[in-house]
């Protein structure tokens, strides 16, 4: 059974030989500190054959050739295959066959479209639950198993089309980008940064909170002088049974996979840390600072061991971004720059004729350069172009799609949310409004996985657009990310006191270009009153979060970013 915490299992594993997997995930157990293996709880319920029942908690079977006969399932989604199917024979279509079973309407045993049922009004959603997804390791049956489908008239395959995106910049612009110089990284540089005591890391204090993740069934009443629940519990008094040694083989191996290869985490400087209180807040059920058994014990190391993890993170990736601080510079933007795309990738179903009739229209149209007769909408497709954009983007097309489309497109569009800010952008660039004074407006998208423009990449924050404000003398970069904000927490919190802390960059940029201004704004898709934090709007606006149900939204932030009296006073 796979379990978390005290939680009913949400997968089985069926395992031929059971007690040689016991011994290979405990004979190191440091080697597997991220799972604990408990093979004392009695006997347990078989899971697999209540799996297809509509209350099963389990969502993740993982078995072998178990699966190819003797199985009935409705409830198949999605298969990962290693090794299974590799030479000749039935057994591979057999266990395809598990998973394309549906029941269908009327328990017609066909998926939506081909049932004669009347089609619904999210019937876009219900082909995403109708489908089989299939992943393997050495699938060369796969070949195999797609000629035999196509024998007998099924096509399995998508078609892809290529949109190439225009470069809509000229030279002329000399826009301004910043970025970390070429084949610099922090974790292969000199630096040598060393995992400091509390006293002069200026960290704010590493917070656990266990009761939200484990549910503890007392077989005796609580202590009534044991901490309430939720109060902050001391694990430095515990500090004299923990093995630290152990505890920092561990964290040096935690070092590796989490990449810190230059951090110096020294012994001494771990048994201190374990002997103080004052750097992290441990809030747990009372009785688990009572072990009354090594197991027990080796459980206080492992919060330890969270707790030094998520202090030796915080400080590293603060080390790194000063680092990267003084690694940045200042290009001019072109057709380089990894922001452009080069071209959209759409894939549709090869047997959907009319979304590939769309498909093609779109694509030749984009081939072809014909950006003005570009639909505003494709209503199969449901992907449109933002035409207004034309001007103001760095490339064309630029495109958005319904959350609900039925083909596949990367990168991933623009939603509905970004669409109206660009557009916005775009309306108030061909206006020449009163907020620009004067100021010319460029705009591109900046991507995410590594292309785009990072800041606190601990939070993997990457801003959604970045906009130029291009005057004679100055140019202005605004960094502009449209968020919900009704979840307020710690990663909501890093990327609204950027708005403040880019000012760290900017000193650095100003020394290699003083024409150059940062600035960084959250625009709220949720209105003030649903966030759920006391905090009147001039507050917000102090930290550089406005909120797009203002009219007026868009012109507040350019107004503020080109304000040299506002902008000092950040």
């Amino acid at each position: 059974h796979l379990r978390t915490a005290d939680h009913d299992p949400f997968g089985v594993v069926n395992v031929g030989d059971s007690a040689a997997l016991y011994k290979l995930l405990t004979e190191d157990p440091d080697a597997n500190d991220d799972f604990d293996v408990d093979r004392e709880m009695g006997f347990a319920a078989r899971l697999f054959a209540g799996v297809d029942r509509p209350d099963s908690t389990v969502n993740l079977v993982i078995g072998a050739r178990r699966f190819i006969a003797g199985w009935n399932s409705w409830r198949v989604s999605t298969m990962g295959l290693m090794h299974v199917g590799v030479g000749e024979g039935p057994e591979i279509i057999q266990m395809f066959g598990r998973g394309v079973r549906l029941k269908g309407w009327n328990l017609s045993l066909k998926r939506h479209r081909e049932s004669g049922a009347p089609p619904p009004d999210d019937g876009a959603r219900l082909a995403e639950l109708e489908k089989l997804y299939i992943f393997g390791l050495r699938a060369n049956y796969m070949e195999t198993f797609r000629g035999l489908l196509e024998k007998e008239g099924m096509r399995t395959e998508q078609e892809t089309f290529t949109l190439p995106t225009t470069w809509n910049f000229a030279r002329k612009t000399d826009l301004k980008m910043i970025r970390l110089k070429q084949d610099r990284k922090y974790d292969l540089s000199r630096e040598r940064p060393v995992l400091p005591d509390p006293a002069s890391a200026n960290l704010p204090p590493v917070t656990l909170d266990l009761h939200s993740r484990i549910q503890s069934v007392a077989s005796s009443p609580a202590s009534p002088t044991g901490p309430a629940p939720g109060a902050v519990v001391s694990l430095a008094s515990h500090a004299a049974f923990l093995d630290a040694g152990r505890i920092h083989e561990r964290l040096l191996r935690r070092k590796r996979q989490r990449g810190w290869h230059n951090l110096v985490i020294q012994r001494a400087t771990l048994e201190r840390l374990l002997r103080s209180d004052d750097w992290h807040e441990l809030r747990l059920p009372p009785e688990r600072l009572h072990p009354i058994g090594f197991d027990q014990m080796r459980g206080l190391e492992d919060i330890a061991l969270a707790l030094l993890t998520e202090y030796a993170d915080r400080f590293w990736r603060r080390q790194r971004r000063r680092w990267e601080h003084r690694e940045i510079e200042v290009a001019n933007l072109d057709e380089d720059d990894p922001n452009n795309i080069r071209a959209h990738q759409l894939s549709v179903n090869a047997t959907e004729a009319q979304l590939v009739k769309e498909a093609e229209q779109l694509a030749e149209q984009v081939r072809k350069g014909e950006f003005d007769h570009l639909k505003f909408w494709y209503d199969s497709l449901k992907i449109g172009a933002v035409v207004e954009a034309a001007a103001t983007h760095a490339y064309k097309p630029l495109l958005f799609a319904d959350r609900e489309r039925l083909v596949r497109l990367s990168p991933v569009p623009l939603d509905a949310g970004e669409r109206r800010l660009v557009v916005e952008l775009a309306r108030l660039a061909d206006k020449n409004d009163e907020c620009l004074q004067g100021a010319e407006l460029f705009l591109i998208r900046n991507l995410t996985q590594g292309r785009g423009l990072s800041f606190f990449d601990d939070y993997s924050y990457y801003p959604d657009f970045i906009v130029w404000l291009k005057s004679a003398a100055i140019q202005h970069l605004v960094f502009l990310d449209p968020k919900g904000l009704s979840r307020f927490g710690d990663r909501e919190r890093q990327k609204v006191r950027l708005h403040h802390e880019i000012a760290e960059v900017e000193e650095r940029v100003r020394e290699l270009d003083p024409n150059v201004r940062l600035h960084a704004y959250v625009l709220s898709a949720t209105p003030a009153s649903q966030i759920g934090v006391n905090r009147r709007l001039g507050e917000w606006r102090q930290d550089g979060v406005y909120f797009l149900n203002e009219r007026d939204c868009v012109q507040q932030v350019l107004r503020h970013a080109l304000t040299p009296k506002l902008a000092n006073a950040r």
